[in-house]
């Protein structure tokens, strides 16, 4: 098998909660995830050698501070190997934007290069080398709907939304992770999600209740910061939006609508309206669970 080319698809995080800090100086999460059909092309090629990373994007490095470099590098490790690849990255969903791109593109390197290398690895030992490239990617590796808990790494399945269309803002502007929940004041959160109710929206396969249980802990901090968050949910929800967030810790607006025309005539009315991308996407999931 010389080359692979793998589909990365972003996530929505329909619900956000921070529950507090743990002993490990991670904190403790309760999030909602979506996958959506907008995704990066990650390009697997066997060479000799080394790990070697590309990309089309001047804002990704290439390095060992990319999760695809990082995933690589601790799979090679894992499985005692010396074989080399080069992968190219090809972006589509905003770098640092909370659509977990990153985390999306290390999880299919992980999976791609185990069918490559023909490394007989089953899922759970899979989860464990994702978990240990980022808190995110283990979602990533069958993506769909899902309940995380933990830093992000525990995974309760949830049935997927029908296909339902997105509009996604993109402000041109880095939210650091770090930054956010370095920030983040739990005692002062005024509003949580109710993750029980918007859980019950999914199984019902109600789109309408589910945009009404859209939350996220972070979105006034970032708000605060970036003022076109918040304008930016407010022009969604305006363009007939059934319910609108920011994703992860930002500074990515998404809205939920009740069809393809709906959202298109949003997509149209935001074009000029954002200092970056605003992209047309849907609900998805790859897998049959």
């Amino acid at each position: 098998m010389k080359e692979l080319r793998l589909n990365a698809y972003a996530k929505l995080n329909l619900s956000l909660d921070v529950l507090g800090r743990r002993h490990d100086g991670y904190h403790e999460v309760e999030t909602v995830l979506h996958t959506v059909e907008l995704h990066d092309t990650v390009v697997l090629r066997e060479a000799p050698g080394g790990i070697r990373v590309a990309c089309d994007h001047r804002r990704v490095p290439t390095d060992e501070q990319n999760l695809v470099f990082r995933a690589a590098q601790l799979l090679r490790e894992a499985a005692g190997t010396d074989r080399g690849v080069h992968i190219e990255v090809h972006k589509r969903i905003p770098p640092a934007s909370g659509l977990g791109g990153g985390s999306s593109d290390a999880a299919v390197t992980l999976l791609g290069l185990a069918q490559m290398w023909k490394l007989r690895l089953d899922h759970g030992q899979l989860l464990e080398l994702a978990s240990q490239v980022g808190s995110d990617v283990p979602f990533f590796l069958v993506g769909g709907a899902a309940l995380a808990t933990g830093r992000g790494e525990r995974l309760r399945y949830l049935p997927t939304l029908p296909t339902t269309w997105v509009v996604l803002a993109c402000p041109d502007a880095e939210v650091s992770t770090a930054w956010a929940y370095a920030n983040l004041d739990l005692a002062g959160i005024t509003r949580r999600p109710d993750t029980g109710r918007l859980v019950d929206a999914l199984r019902a396969e109600d789109v309408a209740a589910v945009a009404q249980e859209l939350c996220n802990v972070f979105e006034p901090l970032v708000s605060r910061r970036y003022p076109q968050v918040s304008e930016l949910k407010r022009r969604l929800l305006e363009a007939g939006a059934l319910g609108a967030s920011m994703s992860g810790t930002g500074p990515a607006v998404f809205g939920l609508f009740s069809g393809e025309a709906e959202a298109r005539r949003a997509w149209e009315a935001l074009q000029g309206h954002v200092d970056g991308e605003v992209l047309l996407t849907r609900t998805f999931a790859e897998l049959e669970r």
